[in-house]
């Protein structure tokens, strides 16, 4: 009995003592998020008032919502790697396997915490900028971006381009679903590469990029080229409005198939208004065509069928951003180019990071466990 007791010990010795140097080694995690909350409040401070994000709130949405909600999407993902790529006889044995073993052997979760605790900063300081950004610096850049997107586009809206091929009821209604999935892409990849045996090189640059991209382009760019986007350019009082005929046909459409992304436009105007609390509008750049390009980008050093399933999706989101509405197709091409960007330049970092003898010991200990 002693010695079961002195062993039970010895692991739990072991498994604190791995949480411990699993903070040390990954302590890069917390630079941007350090650096994100820095710039918010040099740009906040200077309003009368703004609204906080008390970090236990954030954590206990993280807890009840993001979690849950990501461990399945995650497993579901798991399991289609099983059939898909490593086709073992039996996938739901082998996912059963997976999920012991996240139970039994806690080097998954422990490799975790880390990234996760950031994660709790980082989504506190998008939370408490996005809402602000239009107080900070009032939208002014829509009229230059439509203007942009015309001279980019041979003097022709993107939209009244794209529409020909994508303006039926069932199509429209098909990249709706496309890019509400983008929520269910971005759980994948949190956890996907958050859950990993070691604190490898790509795991670091996924999330270093998706910091990086966030930080750049949906907080310090978002405020310098702040705009709302096509859907409100009616609401924000410019005339003439060239999006009539595009939110004509969308709203026809919603008549026979519901089209929910309309509400949801409404509901973030209202926030804006002050009708309801705020959650913030912001255009410039597109966020959803940025993280897109990085889960391509990501996950195709996983396997070829996910690089092109996510770089396929990366295209539908850039076509859905304008046929949608959300945003001026110029929105999309910057999102793509902070993405590789922020993906070299992740890239320069995690493999500094693979080399530091730190990071090196704290993986030797996670493989012993």
């Amino acid at each position: 009995m002693a010695y079961i007791d002195s062993a039970s010990t010895s692991r739990s010795a072991r498994i604190a003592s791995l949480i411990v140097m699993s903070f040390r080694a990954q302590w890069f995690f917390f630079v941007i998020p350090a650096l994100y909350l820095l710039t918010n409040w040099l740009m906040l401070s200077r309003l009368p008032k703004h609204g906080t994000a008390p970090v236990h709130l954030v954590l206990l949405d993280l807890l009840s919502f993001a979690l849950p909600v990501g461990l399945i999407v995650m497993l579901v993902l798991r399991l289609g790697y099983f059939v898909l790529v490593l086709k073992p006889e039996s996938p739901i044995k082998a996912l059963g396997s997976d999920i012991v073993n996240l139970v039994t052997r806690p080097k998954l979760i422990i490799n975790a915490l880390p990234v996760f605790a950031a994660m709790v900063f980082f989504n506190k300081a998008m939370i408490e900028l996005k809402p602000a950004i239009p107080a900070i610096n009032p939208f002014s850049w829509d009229v230059a971006f439509m203007e942009w997107d015309r001279a980019l586009h041979f003097g022709v809206d993107p939209w009244v381009i794209l529409q020909p091929v994508l303006g039926y009821d069932y199509v429209t209604f098909a990249i709706n679903m496309a890019y509400n999935f983008w929520f269910v892409a971005l759980f994948s990849a949190w956890f996907w590469f958050g859950f990993q045996k070691q604190a490898g090189e790509l795991r670091t640059r996924f999330f270093l990029s998706y910091m990086l991209a966030w930080w750049i382009g949906g907080g310090l760019l978002a405020v310098a080229f702040s705009s709302a986007g096509p859907v409100y350019y009616d609401e924000l009082g410019l005339s003439p409005d060239p999006y009539v005929g595009l939110f004509a046909y969308l709203n026809d459409a919603d008549t026979r198939i519901p089209l929910w992304f309309l509400d949801t436009q409404q509901m973030l105007w209202d926030g804006y208004i002050g009708k309801i609390p705020a959650l913030g509008i912001s255009a410039m750049p597109s966020m959803h065509n940025a993280s897109a390009v990085l889960f391509a980008l990501a996950f195709a050093h996983v396997s070829k069928k996910l690089g092109w399933f996510f770089a396929a999706y990366a295209v539908m989101i850039l076509l859905g951003s304008v046929h949608l509405g959300w945003h001026y197709a110029i929105d999309g091409y910057a999102g793509i180019l902070i993405a590789a960007f922020s993906w070299w330049a992740a890239g320069v970092a995690s493999r500094w990071i693979s080399g530091l003898a730190l990071t090196r010991r704290y993986n030797e200990g996670l493989a012993s466990l």
